[in-house]
Order: C-alpha cells, then sequence, then structure tokens
C-alpha cells in the first residue's frame, strides 16, 4: 500500500511515535490500496477499528473510528478516549487537556488537500498531500486476487482472499482480505503483515449510502490556521484555560507538528491569529 495512511502519519506521528514507524508498503489507516480494496463500493458509511499486533499476536494499538466514502473523498473520525494504546498510554491524557482527543480527518485527493478538523476547538488545518500521494488515489491499479479459503468474520460468511496489488508505477503490495459476499463482496477486514507483527482494519455497520456532501468540509463556523502550533497556541491553550483541564505534573504537551502552509495561504498568520473563518 502507498505511504499515504494520511490521517494518523500526518497529525497522530508526532505525538505517537510508534505509530510513525508504520509508513513502510501496507501499513495502516486509509491508503490507496485500501481504497481500491473497495471495488465498486464507492460510497458508504461504516464503523471501522485499526488494530497493531504484535509478532505474538498481542494488540499494541487499538483505533476505533467512523468511516465515511464518496468517491476518492474519504472521511476518518476519531475519539481518541476510546484508543487502546500500549505504545504510548499517556497519549491521550497529553491531548485531552487541549480539546484535541477528537479529531475529524478529509482527504481531497483531487485537490490534493487533507483537512485535520477539532470539534472541540471549532478549528481545523488544511494540508497539502504530496503529489505522488495525491495521484496514487486517482490512478488505476490492478488486482489479482487468489482465493485462499472461507472463513466467517464479523458475523458474515467470507472468501478469504490473498491480493496482490500492482499500482500505475508497477510496485507491488500484498495483504489479505475476507470479503462478505452477502454485502456485495465488502472487505469487512483488511490485514497486512509489518516488520512489528500485523496490522488490521475491521469494517462494521456498513451502509451503503451516500455520505451527504457537508461531512466532507469544515462546518460553519470553523477556523482555519496555517499549521498546528498556531491550533495549539490559539484555541487549544484557550480550551485549556476555560476548562482548567492543566497537562498533569511531570507531562509534556504534544510534540509540535513541522509547520505547513495552508493551500490558501502564503503568507503565515502571527501566532494566536486565525488564517481564515468559514
Amino acid at each position: 500500500m502507498t505511504r499515504a495512511w494520511f490521517f494518523i502519519v500526518i497529525f497522530l506521528a508526532s505525538i505517537f511515535p510508534g505509530l510513525a514507524q508504520l509508513d513502510g508498503p501496507s501499513s495502516t489507516g486509509v491508503s490507496a490500496s485500501l481504497i481500491r480494496l473497495f471495488g465498486t463500493n464507492n460510497a458508504f458509511t461504516a464503523q471501522a477499528e485499526m488494530q497493531m499486533l504484535d509478532k505474538n499476536n498481542k494488540e499494541l494499538v487499538g483505533l476505533p473510528m467512523n468511516f465515511a466514502l464518496a468517491g476518492n473523498k474519504i472521511r476518518v473520525e476519531v475519539d481518541m478516549n476510546r484508543m487502546r494504546n500500549k505504545m504510548r498510554p499517556d497519549a491521550t491524557a497529553q491531548m485531552k487537556p487541549l480539546g484535541l482527543d477528537q479529531i475529524v480527518s478529509v482527504i481531497h485527493p483531487e485537490s490534493r488537500t487533507n483537512l485535520i478538523m477539532f470539534p472541540k476547538l471549532r478549528a481545523f488545518v488544511k494540508l497539502e498531500m504530496p503529489e505522488n500521494e495525491a495521484e496514487a488515489f486517482l490512478k488505476r491499479a490492478k488486482l489479482d486476487r487468489i482465493n485462499v479459503g472461507k472463513e466467517k468474520m464479523e458475523g458474515y460468511n467470507c472468501i478469504k482472499q490473498r491480493v496482490i496489488i500492482t499500482d500505475a508505477e508497477g510496485q507491488k503490495s500484498e495483504t489479505t482480505v475476507w470479503i462478505a459476499p452477502e454485502l456485495r463482496n465488502f472487505p469487512v477486514c483488511v490485514a497486512t503483515k509489518e516488520k512489528e507483527g500485523v496490522v488490521t482494519m475491521r469494517f462494521r455497520k456498513v451502509q451503503f449510502t451516500a455520505p451527504a456532501a457537508g461531512q466532507f468540509e469544515p462546518p460553519a463556523g470553523f477556523v482555519e490556521f496555517n499549521d498546528m502550533q498556531m491550533l495549539v497556541a490559539g484555541p487549544g491553550m484557550k480550551y485549556m484555560l476555560a476548562n482548567g483541564t492543566g497537562l498533569k505534573q511531570g507531562k509534556t504537551p504534544p510534540a509540535k507538528s513541522a509547520p505547513a502552509t495552508s493551500a490558501t495561504t502564503t503568507k503565515k498568520a502571527p501566532a494566536t491569529t486565525p488564517a481564515k473563518k468559514k
């Protein structure tokens, strides 16, 4: 799979160093190859869960999320309070005081943008996707499927397949999927091997209804910031002071991501000044 598993790498990798190691081929999260596995199911909503398992099949990280797809647009919504993280047990405790524990990520491959929104702060940043990552979502790829058996998965009688994906540049990746014939051949589980172990994505309560267009845009009243430093220094600190949610003794604030200029601005605003109000 492509290295564009946009959501976790772009923001969370700066906070959870362990997850940052998953940026190799067939890494977890939302990637172009994952989207290709959906086949003709290009408009749906679902509850999903990412798991990272170690070599002994023990969970290292578990992250439930709400998932929505409309064509090439993808939306992932996460409540970090539901995350199970043995690699960084204190991660959520570092984010919650600043109102960063609820996150919505939306990717627009056509415009090469990724929106990272924080509902508690009514704020967001707009990051530019590298051209090769954006194109990976838009270009066709060859999928070779090999049936390896039948298994029950997520309550469905599934066909287990080994899938070899060849992208437009000829690069190959491999994954195992469990497709449910009674659910339009939807892949209810996807598993890939990594150096650290196995990463899985499971899908539940799949609904084949097109998500509302507004779900892929910032809600009215959300303020855009040029980068995460500005967002944390502005509404993040304001949220902490207003709610009395100071960081615990001995804890340090989340690592700040490198400044990323907004796709709609060329000059950075002062540290406490938002770039734009939607």
